[in-house]
């Protein structure tokens, strides 16, 4: 990537790239899943999971593609998560379920295809 790359892909962090790491190479897209942050917890993100990694389909409007034997319930996973929902957000973060006990993210790992270029 250099300079002239798509302002919508999401940026190289090691945080970004310590996520990548726990799924295979060809996703785009990945479902976590974390203990909300409570008092009991002091306010942490302290147990999460990867739920699965999708691909993106080839045309805008069509469902996310899942990838097989995806999710990551190891603790090196649950601490990866945890450290990036604490460091991170922005726009390759989005909230899909939350609930008292619980958070579900949608994380970007790379814009889809349609995207790429296609805004100039």
């Amino acid at each position: 990537m250099g300079p002239h790359s798509s302002p919508a892909q999401p940026p190289r962090t090691p945080a970004v790239d310590a996520l990548r790491a726990l799924v295979p190479d060809d996703a785009d897209v990945i479902l976590v899943r974390g203990a909300a942050p409570s008092a009991a917890n002091g306010w942490k993100w302290t147990q999460a999971e990867v739920l699965g990694a999708y691909q993106w389909p080839p045309y805008p409007g069509e469902a996310l593609r899942p990838l097989d034997h995806t999710a990551n319930h190891s603790t090196h996973a649950s601490l990866t998560v945890c450290e990036f929902l604490t460091t991170q957000g922005g726009p390759i973060v989005r909230l899909v379920r939350a609930s008292d006990a619980t958070r579900t993210y949608r994380i970007r790992l790379s814009s889809p295809r349609w995207e790429d270029g296609d805004d100039a």
